[in-house]
């Protein structure tokens, strides 16, 4: 994965981070779940980490529910945009044919 990070300033002087992933066959994606603890869901590649967990001490609201089913249905687009785009290319569907999806756990 390579990663950039960049900090705007609005008009305002408002600073807003902006960062950029781009996935690799060396990026390891996983979700750790815990029996009285929210999941935690990680992207790691050498020394970038992305962790996405809830804001509570294992409390869980409906909240959290309904953003990561928003996550989830975001990332779908993401795989089916990619597997469309993929399937526009010969060359590209033709190596990703034998190869699984990465190494997501």
């Amino acid at each position: 994965m390579t990663a950039t990070s960049e900090v705007r300033f609005g008009a305002d002087g408002t600073a807003k981070v902006q960062s950029y992933v781009r996935l690799t066959g060396s990026t390891w994606i996983r979700c750790c779940t815990y029996e009285d603890a929210a999941p935690i869901l990680t992207i790691n590649d050498g020394p970038a980490e992305i962790t996405i967990t809830n804001p509570g001490r294992g409390e869980v609201t409906e909240e959290d529910v309904r953003l990561g089913r928003l996550l989830a249905e975001a990332v779908n687009r993401y795989a089916a945009e990619l597997e469309k785009h993929a399937a526009n290319d010969p060359a590209t569907a033709a190596e990703g044919a034998d190869e699984s999806a990465g190494q997501a756990a």
